[in-house]
């Protein structure tokens, strides 16, 4: 986090003196001539990419970002709430043969009573004249009928009746930033990593700046919001869900803007509009609207550059439906053409703006 203030404070710096030198009215209108010079080789096309958002590309611009996280947690279905037996049930077995000969009954004409019989990790239990049975991720009416089975071959007119008298509750830990966090149990079927979060009165800030950290087994997977919420992860015993603020739900605003900063996602799908409006709109004596820029780092260090032209009705609609992801940069300039271009030139390539660990070690 302290590298990524010193590269954004770097990076304002160098904008800020750059653009109080320029007037309004020269800002990069021609996106024609930035083209040209990456055709000519003044810039390194490799680097970055400048796309000028229209109609019929801002479909596909906003399609949902691929998730780049840990894989889906596996889950151990013996660890999550079923009806079907598990390690340290208590179970109980009632034998009743009313035939007078039958030779399975007590003195008083009750029920043979066996139990509590507990199971243990292994899952084989021992049941007398019945033999040894696995029982672990059996319903109970399936162990009832093979103990019922092994009895008839020697008492045919014995029935016998099976129940699960006590279990250990399973639970989990939610731990971090919920309104109420601690331990909480899982008591019925499907229960969620989602539904853990309800059970803990929610996240204490808006969920969609949440991030998860699940701790299962001995590993750790990283799970954003979305992830937790559709996915549907059961949740199993022994699971510790940590929940923390997002370092990827703010978005640098710089330029000739009336309060330049890092702002907030303020919704879950926020439009570059919105943060146009946090950051106080754009300056109405020193912007250029026909240069509003989003730098988004892609992969290699490279970027994606998106030009909005404000001046124009079409362009503030795109605005109001560009959807802004975790740590872009908003630019306003208010710049001349050539001048753009040596700045551009300064910020890219863009391994210079986020590669944070060569950035935050140089100031």
């Amino acid at each position: 986090m302290k590298k990524l203030l010193a590269l954004t404070s770097t990076l304002a710096s160098f904008l800020l003196l750059n653009s109080c030198q320029w007037t309004p009215e020269q800002g990069p209108t021609n996106m024609d001539a930035i083209h040209d010079a990456q055709k000519e080789g003044k810039f390194p096309t490799n680097e970055y990419v400048i796309i000028d958002v229209n109609n019929l590309n801002i479909t596909e611009i906003n399609k949902p970002q691929i998730i780049q996280s840990n894989s889906i947690p596996k889950t151990d279905l013996i660890k999550t709430y079923a009806d079907a037996i598990r390690p340290y049930d208590k179970l109980a077995l009632q034998v009743i043969d009313t035939a007078e000969t039958g030779g399975f009954s007590s003195r008083d004409g009750r029920p043979v009573q066996f139990g509590p019989i507990e199971v243990p990790q292994s899952g084989k239990i021992s049941i007398p004249y019945a033999g040894d049975f696995n029982v672990i991720g059996k319903e109970i009416t399936d162990v009832q009928n093979e103990i019922q089975n092994a009895y008839s071959t020697v008492f045919n007119t014995a029935q016998v009746s099976l129940n699960r008298i006590s279990r250990l509750p399973l639970t989990a830990n939610v731990i971090g930033i919920a309104n109420k966090p601690g331990q909480q149990q899982i008591d019925r079927k499907g229960v969620t990593l989602a539904d853990l979060v309800a059970k803990s009165g929610g996240t204490a800030i808006e969920p969609f700046t949440c991030e998860y950290k699940l701790h299962r087994e001995g590993r750790t997977y990283l799970l954003n919001n979305k992830e937790v919420t559709t996915k549907n992860i059961l949740a199993q015993d022994g699971d510790i869900l940590e929940i923390q603020k997002s370092d990827k739900h703010a978005v640098t605003i710089l330029g000739a803007v009336n309060r330049p900063g890092s702002y907030p996602f303020p919704n879950n799908d926020a439009r570059l509009a919105d943060f146009i409006g946090q950051g106080g709109g754009v300056s109405s004596n020193r912007a250029d609207v026909t240069g509003v820029f989003v730098f988004r780092k892609t992969s290699n260090d490279s970027a994606t550059i998106f030009r909005f032209n404000l001046s124009d009705p079409s362009g503030v609609i795109y605005a109001s439906r560009f959807l802004v992801h975790g740590d872009d940069i908003v630019y306003v300039t208010e710049a001349p053409l050539a001048r753009w271009n040596r700045m551009i030139r300064n910020i890219l390539p863009f391994s210079q703006v986020s590669n944070f660990s060569r950035i935050g070690t140089a100031f």
